[in-house]
């Protein structure tokens, strides 16, 4: 402390004679980097020079220190005037040109990154793991094409991925990514030189989830009931665990993990409450997930974690199954409880209203949303877009879409558009569900694996099941969209509905070749063309492999048993 007042003193009066004398008295380097680096740490670019232009004799962490002060408040310039400095001195490291690589990747300048990376080669330094990541990080920005070729780089270099580098190469893995990729992503780990920690599994099970690779998921927790299974001891983990189980449809799963955690004194956070609150109310299981938000609100600790966002899986539960009278007494509840609702609240009794052809409520919710100096926004437009199509009012719907198109701030989304879509769906429109199509591509909204699935179902409807294969052959080339479950099953009815079972058989090897494991709709769908075609052996092979049974069609038979 008497130190830091002399420093102060001396950095006012600009007695550059007084600081050189003590910072001669600090003998550790690390007390002059802990001095550079809390002067950094408070934006002091100028005191931070000062200190460091009286320091001698210099060494590669001063230099470092000074870099790092430099790209806090973004003066490249300066940082690399001052790794000039080190490199002239000798006194640059691995540490001070990863330094730069980082700022110039900051600011989205590849080729300078790259040039340092040359440089630092040149003066005899190899790049590290460190170095990797962040042009990895870099790259899962706006360039994930290129991050495989990073990870041959780093490999021919000799560096072996750690739980950075793995984490942000499963932070690449989305919803649109292809099946061989989320494979990869999960090799890299494979072979990684330590072993997995909690963070990087549960980065694992958000990864699968978000891609819907539900074998992968399923094969990651399989691995945790085994000898490489990992020690879980956070909450945000568990949540992440209990997510995993959910997506998986493993009701028991998402119950033993719940009582694990529970078992093993760890407290929930609202967030590890609510992603079993929400596992459970998308499983079917609306009452046992209210049943434990009731427990929670008794116990003095964790209702103050009961919030709207809890709250709101179950109303959305009950909304899905048509249970609109349990909607509206936990809503009741709510308002008991003082629970703050948020616009995503009122968009889900909105949702409600639109699914149970009751759009007369929504008047008086708009009201309660003003008083609380909440702003419908584009969801609550969209749901309300969803109950005029719902009471076949298709045309009120586009006439709302053509309000929403004045009003200022918005813009029609994906989701609006999917929602006219479906509307037209239901009634056969195919006219203007196309002229739909036309202008959400028109105004820059790309289709979905969601569009893909309503414009299927919109061809069927229509009568025109060809057409949905032309579609969906277009749509997924131009926009590179991963079909789902949805989406097959929806063509293997537009087959049936063709009278061709050769080509339903086409749809569903399709399906499990790209690794999306055919749903019970699916079979039966497949089954029902098989019947309708006057095809005993291949329904009878369907249905086998439908069981999990010996003697599964020839063409699914090639398959394993786990993919179908």
């Amino acid at each position: 402390a008497t130190e830091r007042l002399v420093v102060e003193s001396a950095l006012r009066r600009g007695r550059t004679d007084v600081l050189q004398m003590l910072l001669s008295t600090l003998s550790e380097s690390s007390r002059r980097v802990a001095l550079l680096k809390s002067l950094a740490s408070e934006k002091r670019l100028q005191d931070c020079l000062a200190v460091f232009r009286a320091c001698e004799p210099k060494s590669s962490c001063l230099y470092n220190a000074v870099v790092d002060a430099c790209m806090d408040v973004e003066n490249a310039k300066l940082a690399e005037s001052i790794v000039a400095e080190a490199v002239a001195a000798k006194l640059a490291d691995t540490v001070t040109y990863n330094t730069m690589i980082k700022a110039h990747l900051k600011r989205d300048d590849l080729p300078r990154a790259r040039a340092t990376l040359a440089s630092m080669r040149e003066a005899g330094f190899q790049p590290n793991s460190v170095t990797f990541n962040e042009f990895l990080n870099a790259a899962t920005r706006d360039r994930v094409e290129t991050m495989w070729a990073l990870l041959d780089e780093m490999k021919a270099c000799g560096c072996q991925p750690n739980h950075v580098t793995c984490s942000i190469v499963l932070k690449s893995v989305s919803k649109t990514s292809r099946a061989g990729e989320v494979e990869k992503a999960l090799a890299v780990i494979e072979s990684m030189g330590e072993p997995m920690d909690e963070v990087l599994l549960s980065s694992v099970c958000e990864a699968c989830i978000r891609s819907g690779r539900t074998d992968l998921l399923h094969q990651q927790l399989q691995l945790q009931k085994g000898p490489r299974s990992v020690a879980v001891k956070g909450a945000q983990t568990f949540g992440s665990l209990i997510r995993a189980y959910g997506a998986l449809n493993d009701v028991d799963g998402v119950w033993d993990t719940w009582r694990e955690m529970r078992r093993r004194h760890v407290a929930p956070t609202s967030v590890t409450i609510g992603c079993t609150v929400e596992a459970l109310s998308a499983n079917g299981q609306v009452d046992a997930a209210y049943e434990l938000i009731q427990e929670q609100m008794r116990d003095p600790r964790a209702r103050p974690m009961i919030n709207a966002i809890v709250f709101c899986s179950v109303l959305k539960g009950y909304s899905h199954r048509k249970r609109f009278d349990r909607v509206w007494r936990v809503y009741e509840e709510m308002k008991s409880h003082g629970v703050q609702f948020s616009v995503v609240t009122y968009n889900t009794l909105v949702d409600a209203c639109a699914r149970s052809c009751d759009m007369g409520r929504i008047p008086a919710l708009l009201e309660e949303m003003a008083a609380q100096n909440l702003e419908p926004n584009i969801i609550t437009y969209s749901a309300i877009v969803k109950g005029y199509c719902q009471e076949n009012r298709v045309d009120r719907a586009f006439d709302l879409l053509e309000d929403m198109k004045k009003m200022k701030g918005f813009r029609p989304d994906e989701v609006t558009y999917n929602t006219l879509i479906d509307g037209c769906a239901r009634y056969g429109m195919w006219g203007k569900g196309m002229s739909v199509l036309a202008e959400m591509q028109d105004a820059g909204v790309s289709p979905s694996a969601f569009t893909l699935s309503v414009l299927v179902k919109l061809a069927n409807r229509s009568k025109r099941p060809e057409e949905g294969f032309e579609l969906v052959e277009s749509l997924c080339a131009k926009y590179r969209i991963r079909m789902t479950v949805h989406v097959y099953a929806n063509l293997i009815l537009a087959a049936s509905m063709m009278g061709d079972l050769d080509k339903a058989i086409g749809v569903m090897e399709q399906m499990l070749r790209a690794k999306v494991r055919p749903d019970s709709r699916s079979y039966v769908l497949l089954l029902r063309c098989a019947v309708a075609t006057k095809a005993p052996q291949d329904a009878a092979g369907i249905l086998r492999a439908a069981g999990g049974l010996g003697g599964a069609h020839p063409r699914l038979s090639v398959f394993p048993q786990g993919a179908l």
